[in-house]
């Protein structure tokens, strides 16, 4: 498995909101930003950021304002939203190998459950999806967290 590029600028355009302060608090927008600046901080094509904030748009991770004041905001609370949240929105559910899709069939052993390398691959998928999912946003753009906090936070 490999996180796609899109998915990548999708959690640093979510992290660019977050760190921005164009937020959705306690019933009002704290501020906004253009899709073509983000794209511009994430050095991506705006027809690009476009489709990614599309797709965030879709999940309801972000919103769209119109009007001179509009842009982008963070729906959800970035203590709340978590780097599985944003990648499994961009790339879907999360699987390190294609034999742990429901909908694949394995000419290899047709038992996936007697299966050694669908088992032990299932166990390495779920561990790295509940490490993807403890790390919020909110933590990933916090300055006070170093490196070494965050990879303590999924160990």
């Amino acid at each position: 498995m490999r996180i796609t590029q899109e998915a990548d600028y999708a959690l640093r355009m979510v992290s660019l909101l977050t760190k921005s302060g164009a937020v959705f608090s306690y019933g009002t927008v704290q501020g906004t930003l253009f899709a073509p600046s983000m794209a511009d901080a994430v050095a991506v094509p705006v027809g690009f950021a476009n489709k990614i904030l599309r797709k965030l748009s879709l999940a309801g991770i972000v919103k769209a304002m119109r009007g001179v004041a509009g842009g982008y905001y963070l729906l959800r609370d970035p203590k709340e939203l978590t780097i599985k949240d944003v990648i499994e929105t961009i790339d879907g559910p999360i699987e390190i190998s294609k034999c742990l899709s429901e909908s694949c069939d394995c000419l290899n052993n047709p038992n996936k459950d007697c299966c050694r390398f669908h088992n032990v691959f299932g166990v390495l998928n779920q561990m790295l999806v509940e490490r993807l999912d403890r790390l919020t946003i909110a933590m990933m753009v916090d300055a006070d967290l170093s490196v070494c906090d965050l990879l303590e936070t999924i160990k």
